[in-house]
């Protein structure tokens, strides 16, 4: 299919550059939801719904779940074992065997929008990967990404992923000194056609508000004060704001994601992306290549007061609050969309993005809106519980804890595979699920340099599913995290 997708799945400005001039397009898709009031507990799952969540104001009833498959337990890790007792040594990556041509680290979209200075820019520092598996069979891996800024073969500031004790468990900790560096957990093989996948969050410190301040610590909003925190060298666009959009402006001249009107700071609770063996690379990848994510978006408040921050749901309530009356700590449940086939100069290719709360009945709409608020401060004693569900209909995603405002919850929404010419990216994991409706080209025409990507999701194609935990992003993004019991369930065979 070639002609241009229908306009709402239009893909707008990114999350991480907001258009505050730009009138935000808005729609609802029927999809199914329950809002739980009792945290699930699995030892055999059966993640069944619950109680209805009420539809919005003027809007349609969301529609009953579909019966959950019954769950049968194939791995569990709870980082009770040594991880990396090999002590895996950091290699520096050459790209030689890039994910994509188009926005990986390397990519040509940058090169065709910044010219030459961007090569300059991109080769001014090396970047060093190190990966090792972790569980039964090594069925978990985990990859993390550093930056070696004056290329005298070291990582500047090491991310790590290590075993440690929170509220009497024992744990995986996740800590990433600078944004430069990366620290994920994935499938070392591709999913099954039909899982769930959960694990629990014990600690949470990749900004938003502690005691009501976004300046704890000696950080701020989680990225710690010296030296200059931006984009550098994957900029928003040489079209975006936030900078002049030269890449030869030094590292300090990038858009600053610390502080100011383009500051935020954020987390991948748990994503689900359309390639295997993904690792940690810029921000931009990942907006072209994720299908279904709950994450963390922290922004500044002077990005908030802006209207980056979207709204709130208070699911006892069903009615939303402004993100400057939470603290920052929120969970966005969400889906990918079509992206914008045509960017236009100076602009990403990135795709729609649709969120689901309570205060929609489940819906998902095309405007910013977080379904909860963490609580950090109750943690680890009080854990959270991230999982994520594809049966032979489409995905679920859940949330489980004590969330501010509204108390104890599971909060659960289910969303088909396409819902009203909507679909979600890549959902296909085999060919026979997808007839090709959606294909399209994806074009570049920019300041320096066009291309085109034809059969960006044809007829017989295929996109396996890899989950991602924690910090995707080598550009944005810093602190540390830790947590536990990763569990993947397949469906019960019937006797």
């Amino acid at each position: 299919m070639t002609g241009t997708p229908p306009s709402t799945g239009t893909a707008p400005g990114p999350r991480g550059a907001p258009r505050p001039h730009r009138t935000r397009q808005y729609a609802i898709a029927a999809l199914v939801c329950c809002a739980l009031t009792v945290p699930l507990t699995l030892g055999t799952a059966s993640a069944s719904g619950g109680a209805q969540a009420a539809g919005p104001a003027g809007g349609t009833q969301a529609a009953k779940p579909p019966k959950a498959p019954q769950w049968k337990l194939l791995h569990s890790e709870d980082f009770s074992k040594k991880l990396d007792p090999g002590k895996a040594a950091w290699s520096k990556e050459t790209y030689a065997q890039p994910f994509d041509t188009i926005m990986d680290d390397n990519g040509k979209w940058y090169h065709n929008d910044y010219g030459d200075d961007w090569d300059a820019a991109f080769n001014s520092f090396a970047t060093y990967r190190k990966e090792f598996k972790v569980g039964d069979g090594g069925w978990l891996t985990a990859s993390l990404s550093g930056r070696d800024s004056d290329k005298d073969g070291k990582v500047d500031k090491e991310p790590s992923i290590t075993n440690g004790v929170e509220g009497g468990d024992t744990v995986a900790e996740l800590k990433v000194p600078d944004l430069t560096g990366g620290a994920i957990f994935r499938p070392t093989q591709a999913l099954p056609e039909q899982y769930r996948v959960e694990y629990k969050l014990k600690t949470i410190d990749f900004g938003g508000k502690r005691n009501g301040t976004i300046d704890y610590d000696n950080k701020i909003n989680g990225y710690t004060k010296d030296g200059c925190k931006t984009q550098h060298p994957w900029g928003e666009g040489s079209n975006s704001p936030g900078w002049e959009g030269d890449a030869s402006a030094p590292y300090c001249e990038w858009q600053d994601v610390r502080e100011g009107p383009y500051g935020y700071n954020g987390y991948h609770y748990l994503s689900i992306v359309d390639f295997t063996n993904p690792a940690p690379r810029n921000n931009h990848f990942w907006h072209y290549r994720r299908k279904v994510l709950m994450d963390g978006f922290y922004v500044h408040p002077d990005r908030a007061a802006a209207g980056g921050g979207g709204r709130v749901c208070d699911s006892n309530t069903n009615t939303y609050y402004d993100y400057n009356d939470s603290s920052f700590n929120t969970v966005n449940m969400w889906i990918n969309g079509l992206p914008n086939w045509t960017p236009g100069k100076g602009g990403l290719a990135g795709n729609s993005q649709w969120f689901m709360t309570s205060c929609s009945g489940g819906a998902a709409e095309q405007q910013l809106s977080s379904a909860a608020e963490l609580q950090p401060e109750l943690m680890p004693n009080q854990d959270y519980t991230f999982a994520i569900e594809r049966d032979s209909t489409g995905y679920t995603l859940e949330a489980s804890g004590n969330f501010a405002r509204v108390g104890q919850k599971t909060l659960r929404f289910h969303r088909n595979f396409v819902v009203d010419n909507v679909p979600i990216w890549h959902y296909n994991v085999k060919a026979s699920e997808y007839d090709g409706r959606f294909n399209n080209t994806l074009v570049q025409n920019d300041n320096n340099g066009s291309a085109t990507w034809p059969d960006q999701w044809p007829k017989g194609s295929a996109y396996p599913d890899s989950f991602v935990i924690g910090d995707l992003y080598t550009n944005v993004y810093e602190g540390d995290a830790s947590l536990t019991d990763i569990k993947l369930f397949v469906p019960k065979t019937k006797k």
